[in-house]
This record gives structure tokens, C-alpha cells and sequence, in this order.
């Protein structure tokens, strides 16, 4: 029959048990706090690097796709679509234009969009997906303007660049483009990869 009861010697044993988990000491929470210093400091540049790419890849994405929906609208709504970007603002606008007149009359769907996280548009010196040097951070036939009509045709060819601002005037790896051709409409995503050629990917 059990009772529970515990012995003489297994009290004693209890008690050595007991006085030989002592706490960390002063020195030895210090190391710990010393390496995990050491590890934040190499991660946290890391971190930073993986979310601004992240951000441009976002706002990259999002000007492509209301591209892409400026086009189908167009086609649709058999009318002309007009996309225009300011690259002071850093900020577009898409206008439905269903009369055609070029004015953004009431009753027009108009939408503005401005891009976040620190992502503008510009570019640095380099070529674009054609090769040819880049001259404008949006340019379509020398205007910031690009307009679909309801063959989903657009008025010039051209690309919009997109930077990070920790990577203006530095480089060029992490650039984004989108590019526009006239003949068909046709918009494109590309990413630069300067490890290979051409760097337009």
C-alpha cells in the first residue's frame, strides 16, 4: 500500500536537488543578451532589404495591373482609357474618357492612385528593356500620358521605371519597369537583374 509518505532520504535527496538549480548569473545573462545583440544587429539590415523589396514588388504590381485594367476597360466600354502619371506627386490618375473630349466630364470614372512605402518613379542611368537609354522615369512618346482605345491599342509605346528611395542615385538591382507596347497594348512586367544580360527580366 502506498501512503504518500516521503522518506527521510528522499527529503534530503529533494533538498541538494533543490539548492543545485541556482539562477543564471549577472555574467552569464550578460553573454546572452551580448549574442543576441549580435544577432539582431546582422539580421535587422537583412530584414530591411527583404521588406523594401517586397514593398516595390507591391506597388510595382499594382501599377501594372490597373495598366492591364485601363486597356481591358477600354475595350469594353469601347471608348478611350487615358493613364496619366505625375512623377513629382508620384501619383496617377486613370480616366474612363466615354466621350472621348480628353475632359474628365461629371459622371466619368475617374481614379487616382498614389504609390506608398517610400517607392517613386524614377530611375538611374541604364538602359531599358530595349536597350535604349533611359531618359524618363515614365515615358510614353515623350509624354507621361498613355492612352487606350477600344482595340486596346495604345497611343505610343513607352515603360514607367519604379525605384525604392534607398536606392535612388545607387543602384539599380532592385528596379522595376512596366512597359507598354503600341501596336497591341500589350502591357509587361519586367524586374532588373544586372547578374545577367540583357538585365531585364
Amino acid at each position: 500500500m502506498v501512503t504518500g509518505m516521503i522518506s527521510a532520504k528522499d527529503f534530503k535527496n529533494l533538498g541538494q536537488l533543490l539548492k543545485s538549480r541556482e539562477g543564471f548569473t549577472l555574467i552569464e545573462t550578460i553573454m546572452v543578451l551580448a549574442v543576441f545583440g549580435v544577432i539582431m544587429a546582422i539580421a535587422t539590415p537583412n530584414f530591411s532589404k527583404w521588406k523594401e523589396k517586397h514593398e516595390i514588388n507591391g506597388q510595382a504590381q499594382k501599377v501594372y495591373f490597373d495598366l492591364m485594367l485601363a486597356r481591358t476597360s477600354a475595350v469594353k466600354n469601347n471608348n478611350i482609357v487615358r493613364v496619366a502619371f505625375n512623377t513629382t506627386s508620384h501619383t496617377y490618375t486613370i480616366h474612363n474618357d466615354t466621350n472621348e473630349d480628353g475632359i474628365q466630364d461629371s459622371g466619368e470614372a475617374v481614379k487616382s492612385v498614389a504609390l506608398e512605402n517610400d517607392i517613386n518613379f524614377a530611375y538611374n542611368t541604364g538602359n531599358d528593356v530595349d536597350g535604349n537609354a533611359i531618359g524618363a522615369a515614365v515615358s510614353f512618346g515623350g509624354s507621361t500620358t498613355v492612352t487606350f482605345d477600344s482595340r486596346g491599342q495604345s497611343n505610343a509605346s513607352g515603360s514607367v521605371f519604379l525605384l525604392h528611395t534607398s536606392d535612388i542615385g545607387s543602384t539599380n538591382d532592385r528596379a522595376r519597369s512596366i512597359s507598354v507596347l503600341q501596336a497591341t497594348g500589350a502591357v509587361d512586367y519586367w524586374t532588373y537583374d544586372g547578374s545577367v544580360t540583357p538585365p531585364w527580366k
